[in-house]
């Protein structure tokens, strides 16, 4: 069976598996390329003023007291016998696509307006100490080495909040120029410092962000997709069986793109955390580079790994097994994890500023 080979505790009094995870963490921040790829479960237990981030169930329960549920029930029972709301909203996508159901339509219309608002939570009182403390750790890089590349595919803005925080530079898509208009050339600019001399420097603390599915404050308009609190046309790619599809077709095409070569480059580290490995366009890829890139490394964080039955995770636990050293399996949330990674650089003069500031009166 996969996963036989005995879990190691980090907390054993030997020390073994502590020393394993560090040595693996600080090599992660050596790697020409360091990606990091952040599911739902990040973003659970995230709370605040604007309340908690959803899951699919919660989404669920939400859309079956809008009107027109009982005609979108109609079109998948099994998905309301199984409380699939992103199967529920596939049936309705493909009948709205081949009909001329204004009930169905109304009622997706509806759903889709209920998932932007259940996962526009993300304000400021919104504690996200777990996500500035992960950036700081995985976005202090030697300069002489790639940024590192944040890929998401949560629609909250717990990234780009955490960023402010801990004064993060976001290289997300959306140019300093043409009116912050997205655009994937946008992710080969850079920031640079001039030095007294003249010469020019790059400025540290720089994360590329790629949202895989688009962002509660994505809007497009006549001209593109543009940043908006409040978008009249949200850009998005809802819960359904078509992700993979729409993944394919701008502006979601750059950053897919984006994934799969970075996965395809050598001397890679992977952090995947929070992800639920049933996104088949992102899983596909994933395996593809653990196939064929003999310098990736890939860690996987999981709070249930050990009773997993999922396909793409077991595989991952059979080449564990096989002594696949280029695997390292973490069962942990997401905040134990960010807890146990090492620190790559000392804390810098504004961020230790900036930690006195919170924790006193001032």
């Amino acid at each position: 069976m996969p996963g036989e080979k005995e879990w190691q505790s980090l907390t054993e009094s030997d020390g073994r598996a502590w020393n394993l995870f560090e040595s693996v963490g600080l090599a992660s921040y050596r790697s020409e390329n360091l990606v990091v790829l952040l599911g739902l479960g990040t973003s659970l237990g995230l709370n605040g003023g604007g309340g908690m981030a959803p899951t699919m169930s919660d989404l669920f329960v939400s859309v079956k007291t809008l009107d027109g549920y009982d005609r979108a029930a109609e079109l998948a029972p099994t998905a309301i016998e199984a409380g699939d709301v992103e199967a529920l909203l596939s049936a309705c996508q493909m009948q709205v696509g081949l009909t001329d159901d204004e009930v169905t339509k109304r009622f997706l219309d509806a759903a889709e307006a209920v998932v932007l608002q259940a996962c526009s939570f993300v304000d400021d009182t919104t504690d996200l100490g777990t996500h500035e403390a992960f950036l700081r750790k995985v976005g202090r890089r030697a300069t002489r080495l790639a940024r590192t590349k944040v890929f998401t595919t949560n629609y909250d803005l717990a990234i780009e909040r955490a960023a402010q925080a801990t004064r993060f530079t976001l290289l997300d898509g959306f140019g300093p120029t043409a009116g912050e208009l997205f655009d994937g050339g946008n992710f080969d600019l850079d920031v640079v410092r001039r030095a007294p001399d003249g010469t020019l420097q790059l400025a540290p603390n720089v994360i590329q962000l790629y949202k895989l599915h688009g962002s509660v404050d994505w809007d497009e308009t006549n001209d593109g997709v543009r940043r908006d609190p409040s978008p009249a046309n949200p850009v998005l790619i809802y819960p359904s069986s078509m992700k993979y599809q729409q993944s394919y077709r701008p502006p979601y095409l750059e950053s897919m793109a984006r994934f799969q070569m970075t996965l395809r480059q050598p001397e890679t580290t992977v952090i995947v955390a929070g992800f639920g490995f049933n996104d088949a366009h992102v899983v596909g890829p994933l395996l593809s580079a653990v196939r064929s890139n003999v310098s990736l490394r890939l860690i996987v964080v999981d709070p249930v790994l050990r009773e997993t039955k999922n396909e793409s995770l077991l595989t991952l636990l059979r080449l564990s097994d096989a002594r696949d050293e280029r695997i390292l399996l973490f069962a942990g949330t997401f905040a134990e994890f960010t807890t146990r990674l090492p620190d790559m650089a000392p804390q810098d003069a504004h961020e230790a500023h900036d930690e006195r500031v919170r924790s006193t009166s001032i």
